[in-house]
Parts: C-alpha cells; structure tokens; sequence
C-alpha cells in the first residue's frame, strides 16, 4: 500500500479533518487544497530534488506537509529554530514550501550523497521524508525515511493501539517537523480522526481551553511536558479535556507511579511507547491494560525485532542491560549526505535497556547519560532523580564537563519561586554522591530543551 492510499480516500469527506482557531477544515477541502499545492511542488522541483518544508501549527501546516506527501518529491521536514534557507539549501531542497507558499531555493549542495536516490536498495521503496534528529546529545542528523517504511509503521500502529472512533479528536500540541507530531498526526489522518491544532508553547490557560472546547479524546506529549502541565494546574481529565480517552507519551521515560502522580484523575488508557526517528516513530508500545510489567515499554509493534547487545555487538541475556538494537521494516535509509545503511542491517542505538524473559523492553538510559567519576559508574538521570526529590525543587539537568573520566558537572536547577536556594544548594551537594561530581549548582528558569520538549545534553 502507498502513503497516498493509507491516508487519502473519499471516507467522511464531509466531516473535519483539521480544526484550528479559525475553525474546521473538511477532509474533502483539506484534501483539494494538498492536491492542488502537490501539482505546484511536482511543477517547481524536479523528480531528483527535495521540497523542503516549514510546519506551522495550523490547519495550512497540514495541507503544507499532506501536499509534500502526495507531490512524489521527498519531503525535508526543516525544524523551525533553524535557518530554513540555509538548511534547506544544505539538504539538497530544490525549493521551500511554508504558508502555501513555494520559495525557490539557491545554493543548493551539490553532492551527489544528496541525491534523492542515493542508496536506495535495488527495489526498494522510494524516499519519502527526511526528518532530523532531536539533538538531545549531538548535533541534528537528516534521517532518510522510505514510503514504505512509513506505512509499515503506521499499519503496525493501527493493529496495536484501540481503534479511535468517529467521535475521537486528536490533540496536536507536537510539531509536525518531528518523529513523534508527524506520526500522530498521519495516524489521525489514516484513521479519519479529526486533528485539533492547540496552541503552541509552555502550558496554558490557552492550551487547557483548547483541549476542553475542542473536545479532545486522544493527546500525545512527552513526559516533560505532563509534569509541566502539572506544576502549573492543568489537569488532564478532571476539568481540563473530560473526555480524554487516549494519552499517548514518548521521548522520555516516566514510571507508572510517577505518572499516576501527574493525572491523578485521568481513567482513559495510557500508551507508553519507545521510539527514535531513524526508526520512523515507534518500535515498541504497552498499552496500560494490556497486562505488560509495570515501568517498561512493552513488547516490539509486529514485525519489529529488539536485541541488546554489548560494546561488541553480541546479544546479552534476557534481564541484562545493554545496547538496544532494532531490526524493522521501517528503518532509515541512512543518514542525510552519508554512506547509506546497508539493507537489512539493524540500527544499534545508545540507548540502554533489558529485555525480560517475555521479551517486554525496558528501558534505563543513555549511554550519552552515563559517566566515570572516580571509579564509579554514575547515571546522570539518577543522579537528576534524587535532586528533583529535595523540597522546593522543581527539576533539574547535569551536564558534565565533558567526556573524560572523573569529570566534574554543573547542575542546572529549576527552583519553586519561594524556595530557598541557599538550603537547596547545600542540601544538593550533602544528597549526590559521589562527593565533588557537582562542581557548582546553577538556578535557571528553565531547562534547555530540543523541539519535543527533551532535555537537551550536549
């Protein structure tokens, strides 16, 4: 099956497919409006360039990318703190499509690593979309995702998680230039669920109106961000979205106390996912009542395969912690302007992880997040876990002095308004252990984070 034929077609042309603060958008003009930009694209990028593409958080943001899709030109999800020109023009985009609008684009590389077809397996499905990475701990990577990688994700997504019905409204709060937005967003699509735009930004009165009055039955985020709804009185199925249903989280780990603690009141059915672009989205989901342990992800969506494996490569026992390794049909070419991912290669993340002996993923940290101190091997997440602990405390970030052994780090912390930083300080540095690995605690008003609302570590 194609992209076009999973999420096109003439079902409930009448009803909304994209409500903004403007108001709705039928599936039937949604779908008349893309099509009619895809010719424009088709006519202003030649078959071996890219369209690069700027999402806003509107209905037109939906026809820009649904356009890109059907067009048959691959699609560069540019994300919006970056330069679109510049990036766009590093990307190998012939043009740039933002607002309706299509900008042509000069100074385009060259380099034949650019070229569209650059990789692509004999037989292979064609490239589709080119999303980059978070940046959480390096610098953001172009990740070539293929048509059919795309629908194999999608169908294993809709043979996994409760079908929405024609009453469901998907909350989009996430950016359509990531993974995790993108994903949901061609979900709602492909299931003819309506997508309700909400507004942008840290939470809101504005988002806790948009979630009530458009009456959202399924909302995804990252874990961050739920607790930061939390902090600041937004409470998911009490007064705020009653008729939320469905909450998916990803991009971040939360255990299942952890989360009853931030939606209290919340009944509906929560998915715990893990996913990583150059996966397309998703590789494993447990669904709250679906019977897996507590704390993990679940098992692999059908057709995914999850290995741990070692510094070497070699797989470890069920129930010890290494690397997590994915094989899938939904893999990436490989990354942007580099040697492409030889067919049926797995990808070994830096995410660490077990399996236990049902095969259900759990998953613990990066190795990104680990470092020597003194003999130790110290988590810098257990070490952010035990800070956030000490009353007055918000949450906090360290970032180590860099990656040599015993290096020392600054802790960034986020303090209640009337806490006293004097005693939080003197309180961080009796609770971390080991003794000197905080070389010095910083108060901030915020923690720096990438586009989906993850820490930023690098």
């Amino acid at each position: 099956m194609t992209l076009a034929g999973l999420i096109g077609g003439d079902e409930r042309a009448a009803t909304p497919a994209v409500i903004d603060p403007v108001g709705a958008v039928s599936r039937a003009d949604l779908f008349a409006r893309a099509t009619a930009l895809a010719a424009g694209i088709s006519a202003a990028v030649p078959g071996t360039a890219r369209i690069g593409v700027r999402t806003s958080t509107d209905a037109q943001g939906v026809v820009d990318v649904l356009a890109a899709l059907l067009s048959g030109r691959p699609a560069a999800m540019l994300p919006a703190d970056a330069s679109p020109e510049q990036q766009a023009a590093a990307s190998g985009c012939a043009a740039l499509l933002h607002d309706g609008l299509i900008t042509p684009v000069s100074g385009v590389d060259p380099s034949p690593r650019l070229d569209t077809g650059f990789g692509i397996p004999a037989g292979g499905s064609r490239e589709a979309v080119v999303l980059f990475t978070s940046g959480t701990t390096h610098l953001p990577r172009g990740v070539r995702l293929t048509e059919a990688g795309i629908v194999a994700n999608l169908t294993a997504m809709l043979r996994l998680a409760v079908r929405w019905g024609p009453s469901d409204r998907v909350g989009q709060i996430l950016t359509l230039s990531h993974s995790f937005g993108l994903s949901m967003a061609l979900l709602a699509l492909a299931t003819r669920t309506p997508l309700v735009m909400l507004p942008d930004g840290p939470p809101s009165r504005r988002l806790a109106a948009g979630l009530t009055d458009g009456e959202v039955t399924v909302f995804a985020c990252v874990p961050y961000y739920l607790r930061l709804m939390a902090t600041r009185g937004i409470e998911l199925g009490g007064d705020v979205a009653p008729r939320l249903a469905h909450l998916y989280l990803a991009g971040g780990g939360i255990g299942d106390d952890d989360l009853a603690a931030v939606v209290p009141r919340f009944r509906g059915e929560t998915y715990l996912m893990y996913g990583f672009t150059e996966a397309t989205a998703r590789v494993a989901v447990r669904r709250g009542s679906d019977g897996a342990p507590p704390d993990s992800v679940g098992l692999p969506l059908p057709g995914t395969h999850v290995r741990i494996v070692d510094e070497t490569g070699a797989p470890v026992p069920a129930g010890t912690t290494g690397r997590i390794q994915v094989y899938s049909p939904s893999l990436m070419i490989g990354y942007l302007g580099s040697d492409p991912r030889p067919p049926g290669e797995p990808v070994t993340t830096t995410d660490l992880g077990h399996l236990d002996e049902a095969g259900n993923l759990f998953v613990t940290g990066r190795e990104a997040e680990m470092l020597n101190f003194r003999g130790n091997r110290v988590s810098v997440v257990a070490v952010e876990a035990v800070v956030n602990l000490i009353p007055g405390v918000r949450e906090s970030l360290l970032h180590p002095d860099g990656p040599g052994e015993d290096a020392q780090g600054e802790l960034l912390v986020v303090a209640a308004d009337d806490a006293d930083q004097r005693a939080i300080r003197r309180q961080v540095l009796s609770a971390v252990t080991p003794k000197g690995l905080v070389r010095q605690v910083t108060f901030v008003a915020d923690l720096p984070r990438t586009r989906s609302g993850k820490a930023l570590r690098r």
